[in-house]
């Protein structure tokens, strides 16, 4: 017998909460207890024994953000709800935190080309910031400056307002330098975008809030477990997870693919047409202390340059934006917002406020390993030459390296993959969900919520 303990313990003002699941584990079936202290009152909330030779109704594959978003909006409405996730935690280990922790507004993403991104991102914008209210998830609405710093930035500039206008984004604004310096007095520019529903979210924290909503509605996590192979047989899908040495053989009536960097191998173990690739783009992000000089200073906002190119080797395409243009529709180059400065929070007096360090980043590298975070790190000056010139006083000696991490890029088309798989359609895809899908995490369970309706 194995035996599975997941304790999981919270203080939320004058409530204590203490989430005790055990899982008794055997050869054939899994009993699940959960037993469950709720305002210091014992409750039995899940009695249940699942043989594993048996059919569950739906199992997610992946426990990041978007996965853990999709079990907390499918366990309003649906029973026996398997996540499966490889890491022995769910702490936004991988995509979910290894990121600026940014809430974008939605200026990048033209509906032409990126027509899911677009809509969920401005969907999602104020239902994030409604979670993270109601539930006590660290978050600001600072606000974001684009800047361009050049006659040349100005074409690439309009093109995000004329994004922003098209996706409806609240509030967007074309401002003089003048009106950008007294939002943020140390940048450089000669105008500017603002945008004041951006913001940033401490995404660590949002992704295990999501976790214990969907764990207390009933949801079985199954960490330290990684999905091996999918295949479909009779009217479902036979998946092999691994844990240790350990392999175990169950199947699934429904499966979300929210694997990640991995979602495409995933994908082609179902079905082997699956047409889509991962481009792994590693982001790496360094730090500076805005009270080590006046000069320094950064009143809070999301500091970013104009929306530029780079090419699959992760170096920048210096081309004017109609070039820019022609490239991106010839999948030549990938857009990218850029290097750009953001406010992160520090934990004072157990709240989270607005903190002295600034994040830059990310830089952007190809790697070929997946899991890269560590091999040939880009040095502090290639940030200083990044963002010198929108904020010119940072040096090189003021600068030190962050966190990496590792973006999941489709490689054939811009916009996510978030449909059923063509063969399969009881095989939900969500494949190359990078940048905005922390924002758009909660629209984006709803839309999954919807293909699940369609196909069910």
């Amino acid at each position: 017998m194995k035996i599975f303990l997941y304790y999981i313990s919270q203080t939320l003002a004058a409530l204590l909460l203490i989430h005790l699941r055990f899982i008794y584990r055997f050869r054939l079936d899994v009993a699940l207890l959960v037993f469950q202290v709720d305002n210091l009152n014992f409750v039995f909330s899940k009695i249940r024994k699942v043989p594993m030779s048996e059919r569950v109704p739906i199992t997610i594959i992946g426990a990041g953000a978007v996965g853990c978003a999709i079990a907390y909006q499918l366990s309003k409405s649906y029973q026996e709800i398997f996540v499966i996730e490889k890491n022995s935690k769910v702490t936004a280990e991988n995509q979910s935190s290894r990121n600026s922790g940014v809430v974008h507004a939605g200026i990048y993403y033209p509906k032409d080309l990126g027509k899911l991104k677009a809509e969920l991102c401005v969907r999602g914008n104020p239902e994030l910031y409604d979670f993270c209210r109601e539930f006590e998830v660290a978050h600001a609405q600072t606000g974001k400056l684009v800047l361009a710093a050049s006659e040349a930035e100005l074409e690439y500039l309009q093109d995000s307002m004329r994004i922003a206008r098209e996706n409806q984004v609240p509030g967007a604004q074309l401002i003089s330098e003048q009106q950008a310096k007294k939002l943020e007095p140390n940048i450089h520019c000669i105008k500017a975008g603002y945008f004041p529903t951006s913001g940033i979210v401490e995404a660590t924290q949002l992704v295990h809030k999501l976790y214990s909503l969907a764990s207390q509605a009933g949801v079985f996590f199954i960490n330290g477990t990684e999905v091996v192979d999918a295949k479909p047989e009779r009217g479902a899908f036979k998946i092999t997870t691994r844990s240790g040495e350990r392999k175990e053989i169950f199947e699934s009536e429904i499966v979300i693919n929210s694997a990640g960097l991995y979602s495409d191998m995933v994908a082609r173990w179902v079905n082997p047409d699956s047409p889509f690739d991962i481009l792994p783009i590693r982001g790496e992000s360094a730090k500076f202390y805005k009270n080590r000089r006046t000069e320094l200073y950064h009143a809070g906002l999301n500091i970013y340059p104009t929306p530029h190119a780079i090419y699959t080797d992760g170096t920048k395409a210096e081309v004017s934006f109609s070039e820019f243009q022609k490239l991106f529709k010839q999948k030549k180059v990938v857009k990218t917002v850029g290097v750009h400065l953001t406010p992160t929070f520090d934990l004072i007096d157990n709240e989270y406020q607005i903190g002295d360090i600034v994040t830059i980043g990310p830089a952007a590298q190809r790697v070929e390993n997946r899991e890269d975070y560590s091999e040939n790190l880009l040095p502090p000056v290639n940030y200083l030459k990044a963002v010198k010139n929108i904020f010119p006083a940072l040096e090189t000696e003021d600068i030190s390296l962050h966190q990496t991490g590792v973006q999941a890029k489709l490689l054939q088309q811009y916009d996510w993959v978030i449909q059923p798989d063509e063969k399969f359609p009881r095989f939900i895809q969500l494949i190359g969900i990078d940048s905005p899908g922390l924002t758009a995490c909660l629209a984006i369970a709803r839309y999954v919520e919807e293909l699940i309706r369609s196909v069910a």
